[in-house]
């Protein structure tokens, strides 16, 4: 079960102190508005990817060596203003970069590396957002227990995702400069992509009247308390359903300067 942190009410806000947040990664997107088959329409500040009007970058069509058509590598990439002619260097780019530049599959482990892919290979994208995804410093050590590969096993030896990496392997506060927008209620589905109650079909509305809570502007949660005790009440559905609890946890999202 997830417990509240101990910290002072000020630090509860939407105002928290970056540097009281673990940064699980930087993340490139724009929003696109392209539905999927299923019609479901997300949020537009969200980093739930199922069913997401929203696209990051640079996710498996920029990868060489994963199973994609070239004609949806051309379409995906020219979501991000990306010309045909230049996608060969785009995913050269990427292979080289994966597993330390980003990870599984649109993690910017630094936000550096973020912030220069945005400024070459995005030049041409309309509205790119940049935005910091951080765990509060007081959750960290329930996630990487969660997170933790399995024990190896004969021939196999599990790897640790991109977010276990930059959350328990490498951890360092959410770097200063960005503007919390608030918390986002999320579960690491399979390890490498967050989603939400809103992309699982899941009642949000119901789940913030249940817990008496207020979305903010941007359909985020402003008090950390408050998004925890959406947290606690989504755990004994995951339970229920899978007959594994799935850990779900507040994320504060934070934009930055592309």
């Amino acid at each position: 079960m997830v417990s509240a942190p101990d910290m002072p009410d000020s630090a509860s806000s939407v105002n928290a102190n970056l540097q009281g947040y673990v940064a699980a990664g930087y993340f490139v997107s724009r929003w696109t508005g392209a539905h999927d088959c299923t019609g479901t329409k997300l949020r537009r500040v969200s980093m739930a990817h199922d069913h997401s009007q929203r696209r990051f970058f640079p996710e498996t069509w920029a990868l060489s060596w994963c199973n994609e058509a070239r004609e949806r590598r051309i379409g995906e990439a020219a979501m991000f203003g990306i010309a045909e002619a230049e996608l060969d260097q785009v995913m050269s780019w990427a292979d080289a970069a994966f597993g330390s530049v980003f990870g599984a599959w649109d993690l910017f482990f630094d936000l550096d590396d973020a912030r220069a892919a945005a400024r070459s290979f995005l030049r041409n994208a309309a509205d790119l957002e940049l935005w910091g995804v951080g765990l509060h410093q007081t959750l960290v050590s329930t996630f990487c227990q969660k997170s933790a590969p399995s024990a190896p096993k004969a021939g196999h030896e599990p790897l640790p995702t991109a977010l276990h990496r930059a959350i328990c392997m490498r951890p360092s506060p959410l770097v200063g400069g960005g503007i919390p927008l608030g918390h986002e209620v999320l579960v690491a589905s399979v390890g490498c992509t967050f989603n939400s109650p809103e992309s699982l079909h899941i009642d949000e509305g119901e789940l913030l009247r249940d817990a008496s809570v207020v979305r903010n502007a941007d359909g985020l949660i402003d008090s950390l308390d408050d998004a925890l005790a959406c947290c606690r009440l989504l755990e004994p559905a995951a339970s229920d359903a899978r007959g594994e609890s799935e850990l779900w946890l507040p994320w504060l999202i934070a934009r930055y300067a592309p």
